[in-house]
Parts: structure tokens; C-alpha cells; sequence
């Protein structure tokens, strides 16, 4: 169970294709401003970053152009002829190939990274629109707006391996993290889940109007859906396969992106010339950001690379495992700790917590253990200062019981203290 939200991490950049302007708004996700504006070719629709972020992929559907943008100048450092009407892009997972939809010449480009150059052309089916890259790298999955279908093309032979039904006029699409189902948005303003180990429906879900685009959590927990006609967006529980919030936005939201530590959506507004910055503890929108002319498209660069943290482990009251600290449920106790990065300088800010979360165990998981008793304790809720160090003010359920409290750094460290609450 969370306790405590997800905080910002170091902020990653959003790259935002104007349809209209010919060029690419870049958002600073930290301060929510567009922090460049870069010329590209005619007409950009679709754009990825690859992993590691040296680069965005921008395909501009006017001039059958891909333009290779360096996020380190935000200049364009390469243009590509691909097929005709390009209209998406996707980056393998390791960086060495983009592939490209070609929306009226039923084909998709295959770019080698590392020249810049075509080097496969692969049929499809009919005006491909959509496409993504499995998290194994080992297939892309790409929309036949006027066909119904997704071509599954296998990346190691460039060929297509199988084609699924999908829907009406299908779009967008997008996995989960690890692969298993793919989330298809179509003009019928629903959702198709595909299974990917048999590539078939498994769930169909209806959402708002013409339904364009779909991203997913980095947890994978859930799906936001721009609907173009609807002018707002949905959320789908994905355990569930059900809408579970539905959020006003601007007009015509042509593209979605999740940030890399799933704190918001950033939903593009292509009537208004602008972005929605949702936020996704509240699926309230949290900021309104102007962009340039026809916005189409959205993608993030990586959140960097954060590097471990030494931890001091937990101070007195809290004992560190083996130990079980024994206490009463219904209780408030202080956590506390201290971070120092690789320099050994104290590290301050509060973003270096993503979360405190707890889970109810067996306490036969304990059996054996030493314990150590926790003091009284007070009543009164959970929340999270720094003052010289850590300090959490855990309010522990109320059911007594043995549970495991986690603290998660954003350098993706994780830290346990036990319990056992009578």
C-alpha cells in the first residue's frame, strides 16, 4: 500500500511536434516551459527518442523525411528519405533501429541509427499509422487504419510474422512493461487489448469519442488514452481493463506520453496550440503549456541515470533487518535516515524518494528474528521532511499484524524495515 506519492525526478525533455510550424517544441518537464524550438522538415507528426537520448526521431509526413534531431544541441543533425507519408516512429530498445510508418505508400522504413540510411522496406497493410517496439525488441506492432488490422513484423527478418484483427480504424498503440499485452486505440472510440504471446483480443474497452493515442505507466498499472473528439482523456486500470477516471483536456488530443517516473501525462491539445500536464496521483490537469502550431506528436527522453545512493540505514527507533521492531497498529512512528551520493556530500532533496510503501507478510516470515521494542509512538498521519535527515512519520494500519515497510529511492534502490504491530 503507498504511502507516499511519487516525487519529480530529474526532469526528462518532451519533444512536441507543430504539424503546422514545421518545427519541435522541446518542454523542460521540471519547469513545464518550452525551453527550444527547432526547425524540421514539412509537416512533423510522429517523433520517438531512443533509450540512451542522444536523439529524437521526428517523421514529417509532408515531405517523406525523417529528421534526426541531437538533444545535446537540439539541431538537426540528419534528414532521411523514407517511404511516403511518414507518419510514426519507434526506437528498438537498444538504440539501433527506427521504424517508420508510411502512411499511403503501405510500407514501414527500417533506419539503422548508426548511418542514418534505410535499410529495410517492409509491406504491411493498408495506410499504417501506428507503431511500437516490444520491450524485448523482438517484434513491432503496427496500426492498418483502413485495413482493421496490426501487422506484427519480427524484427531479426524485417518480415511480417502476423496480422490481428484489431478494431475499427486503429491507431495508436502501446505494451505494457513487460510485453505481455499491447493496448490498440481505434476511430470506433475503443481500446483493444491484445495478448502477445497468442496475438489475439483478449479485452475490448470502451472509452471516449475516436480514440487517437495510448500510453502506459512505467508500472504498467495503467493506460491514458487521448480522444480526439472527446476533448479529454481516459484511464484504464489495467488490471481491470476498466476506465476508472476520465479528465477533461484541450480540443483534438491527437498524442499522450507518460513521463519516465510516471508522476504525469502530457496530453497534446492540436486545436489549441498547446499541452496538458496531467497529474496522476489526482488525474487532475496541473498546467496548460503553449506549443507551436497543429501539435501532433509527444515523446520524453529517459529520465537520467541516477547513481546509488549510500544509505545509513535507518536510525534509532527503527531497527534494520534481521531485527522486527515490535509495536502497536494505529500508531505514528518516526523514520529516519540520511543519504550521501558518490562524493560522499549529504543529499537534501525530497525527490530522492519516490515512495514509502508497506505490505501486510506472515509473521512466520520473521520466525527466528531478533526484535526490539518501539516506543510509544503517537497517533496522527504519514509525512515526509528533511531536517538534517530524513524524517517519515509512519502512521502504521491499524489492524495489527507483521508488514514490511519499503523506502524507494529514484536511483531505484529499495530498503526494508520489519515489524510486527500487536
Amino acid at each position: 500500500m503507498a504511502l507516499l506519492g511519487t516525487h519529480a525526478m530529474a526532469a526528462p525533455f518532451g519533444y512536441v511536434t507543430n504539424g503546422s510550424d514545421n518545427t519541435v517544441s522541446v518542454i523542460d518537464a521540471a519547469s513545464n516551459t518550452v525551453v527550444a524550438v527547432i526547425p524540421v522538415g514539412n509537416g512533423p507528426i510522429g517523433v520517438a527518442v531512443s533509450p540512451n537520448a542522444p536523439y529524437a526521431y521526428v517523421a514529417n509526413f509532408n515531405d517523406n523525411t525523417v529528421s534526426v534531431i541531437a538533444a545535446a544541441s537540439n539541431t538537426v543533425v540528419a534528414t532521411i528519405p523514407v517511404g511516403n507519408s511518414p507518419a510514426a516512429v519507434a526506437v528498438t530498445p537498444n538504440g539501433a533501429y527506427a521504424y517508420v510508418t508510411n502512411s499511403t505508400g503501405n510500407t514501414v522504413s527500417v533506419i539503422a541509427t548508426a548511418s542514418n540510411t534505410v535499410v529495410a522496406t517492409i509491406p504491411v497493410g493498408n495506410d499504417p499509422f501506428g507503431v511500437a517496439i516490444t520491450p524485448d525488441g523482438a517484434h513491432a506492432y503496427v496500426t492498418n487504419y483502413f485495413d482493421d488490422t496490426i501487422s506484427v513484423v519480427a524484427t531479426a527478418s524485417n518480415t511480417v510474422a502476423a496480422t490481428i484483427p484489431a478494431g475499427i480504424a486503429p491507431i495508436g498503440v502501446a505494451f505494457t512493461p513487460d510485453g505481455t499485452e499491447a493496448y490498440v486505440t481505434d476511430s470506433n472510440s475503443e481500446v483493444s487489448v491484445i495478448a502477445t504471446a497468442s496475438n489475439t483480443v483478449v479485452a475490448t474497452i470502451p472509452v471516449g469519442i475516436a480514440s487517437d493515442a495510448v500510453a502506459l505507466t512505467p508500472n504498467g498499472a495503467y493506460a491514458y488514452v487521448a480522444n480526439d473528439f472527446g476533448n479529454n482523456v481516459s484511464v484504464i486500470a489495467t488490471a481491470s481493463n476498466t476506465v476508472v477516471a476520465t479528465i477533461p483536456v484541450g480540443t483534438s488530443d491527437d498524442a499522450v506520453a507518460v513521463t519516465p517516473n510516471g508522476a504525469y501525462a502530457y496530453v497534446v491539445n492540436s486545436n489549441d496550440n498547446t499541452v496538458s500536464v496531467i497529474a496522476a496521483a489526482s488525474n487532475t490537469v496541473v498546467a496548460l503549456i503553449p506549443v507551436g502550431n497543429g501539435p501532433a506528436g509527444i515523446a520524453f527522453s529517459p529520465a537520467p541515470a541516477i547513481p546509488p545512493y549510500n544509505f545509513s540505514g535507518f536510525f534509532s527507533p527503527i531497527a534494520n533487518p534481521p531485527t522486527v521492531n515490535t509495536g502497536h497498529a494505529g500508531r505514528t512512528y518516526p523514520v529516519k535516515w540520511q543519504l550521501t551520493d558518490s562524493s560522499g556530500a549529504q543529499v537534501t532533496t525530497l525527490s530522492a524518494v519516490v515512495s514509502l510503501t508497506y505490505e501486510s507478510v506472515s509473521c512466520s516470515t520473521f520466525a527466528g528474528n531478533p526484535t526490539d521494542a518501539l516506543p510509544a509512538g503517537t497517533t496522527g498521519g504519514s509525512s515526509l521532511r528533511y531536517d538534517g535527515q530524513y524524517i517519515f512519520n509512519w502512521a502504521t494500519p491499524s489492524q495489527a499484524g507483521c508488514y514490511d515497510l519499503f523506502l524507494t529511492l529514484n536511483s531505484g534502490q529499495v530498503f526494508v524495515a520489519h515489524f510486527n504491530l500487536s
